[in-house]
């Protein structure tokens, strides 16, 4: 505490030292343009100081060119723009921000041009059109479990559980460039964020949210601040892209990061089994190429896995069964929506809600029927080929 206190007390005395100094060579240099014949100085005139040398305010004309008569090796004109500018950049504070005015009347004119950012449409259901494009979710990785589907052939499904996922923004083309909306997930406490993030949760109505996602929309899927997204939104059957980011493996070799061969492993080699091999020319070209598969760290990798099976939808619980490749270890955040190749035909016989789900009551959990063929047909059809009763009594 008493060394803060110091370095503090010290900054002080500092700032009060370097005002000091401003205005001494202030006073100086209007002495000697005083001191001048006509109350210029030898090299040419210097600029007048309207508030004195600690003046808050920026003069355009200081950036002007210098008089003819001030020389390229310095003088009283090139220190008193050296004055102007560390006074103006010394007042830019906090306490009293300034702006040079021609910078000043740019951000205006910016702010006026820029158009309003239109309110996003009502909440109600509408029709799904072959250009729309739903928002996605965000979702935590729970885990792994396994189901049957009605063959009886079992199925590896990865639990992604949504955690009170919520919008907590719109943006609109018009205005932001771009149409989207910023998703929160979870909770934090009030203490854990800025004043000013709290200010803008407090704004959209939201409580605060652990994980934020900026989704892109079409215009006519956009849903106001506060509206609510569980696993309703989705349909069992369908087709989902997932992202997240992988586990990091750590360093590793070329043969587990890119899948090399590896060398020979006969008796000729030696301590070269899993080395990568050459990695380029000689002379010619001298260097190796950008992007040569070498060793290197492995994971950590934003990645996006496509076209995965929804095969059980839990609205109660928010809970979605998805076989396939879900990237990231247990309980890190993952972001699902639907499949950008998903073709229209299958789209549109989905059933998708659109926008969202807006039912009173959720519906209850769902399993789509598999699409795969019967693995076990083979055998079901191949009972009595044989004439002895091979499968015994």
């Amino acid at each position: 505490m008493l060394s803060r206190a110091a370095a503090r007390l010290g900054a002080a005395a500092a700032a009060q030292r370097g005002g000091a100094a401003l205005d001494r060579l202030a006073a100086a240099g209007g002495a000697a343009a005083a001191a001048a014949p006509g109350g210029a100085s030898a090299v040419g005139a210097a600029p007048a100081w309207p508030g004195g040398a600690r003046d808050r305010t920026w003069d355009a004309s200081t950036s002007a060119a210098p008089p003819p008569g001030a020389g390229a090796g310095g003088g009283a004109w090139w220190q008193a723009q050296q004055r102007r500018a560390l006074a103006w950049q010394r007042s830019a504070t906090a306490a009293n921000p300034t702006l040079p005015p021609a910078l000043g009347q740019l951000i205006a004119a910016a702010a006026a041009d820029r158009a309003a950012r239109p309110p996003p449409p009502a909440l109600e259901a509408r029709p799904l059109r072959f250009e729309s494009r739903r928002s996605g979710v965000i979702t935590i990785k729970a885990g792994m479990m396994q189901d049957w589907d009605e063959y009886g052939a079992r199925v590896p499904l990865t639990v992604l559980w949504i955690d009170e996922c919520m919008v907590v923004r719109y943006k609109h083309a018009a205005r932001d460039g771009v149409t989207s909306l910023v998703l929160g997930a979870g909770a934090k406490r009030p203490k854990q964020l800025h004043p000013r993030q709290l200010g803008e949760y407090a704004a959209a109505g939201v409580p605060p949210k652990r994980k934020l996602w900026e989704c892109r929309v079409s215009e006519d899927a956009a849903l106001p601040p506060g509206t609510l997204l569980g696993a309703a939104h989705f349909v069992p059957g369908q087709l989902l892209d997932v992202s997240g980011v992988t586990k990091g493996k750590g360093f590793a070799g070329v043969m587990k990061r890119w899948g090399f061969a590896g060398q020979g492993a006969s008796h000729g080699n030696t301590k070269h089994h899993r080395a990568p091999g050459s990695i380029g020319g000689r002379t010619d070209p001298g260097k190796v190429w950008k992007g040569k598969k070498m060793p290197g760290h492995l994971g950590v990798e934003r990645v996006t896995f496509k076209n995965l099976w929804l095969h059980k939808v839990d609205p109660a619980r928010n809970l979605l069964y998805v076989r396939g490749q879900v990237p990231g270890p247990a309980g890190s955040h993952v972001f699902v929506r639907d499949a950008c190749r998903w073709k229209w035909a299958a789209r549109q016989a989905a059933g998708l809600p659109f926008p969202t789900f807006l039912g009173a009551e959720l519906p209850e959990p769902a399993t789509a029927p598999s699409d795969r063929p019967d693995p076990y047909r083979v055998y079901r059809e191949d009972i009595g080929y044989f004439e002895a009763n091979w499968k015994g009594d």
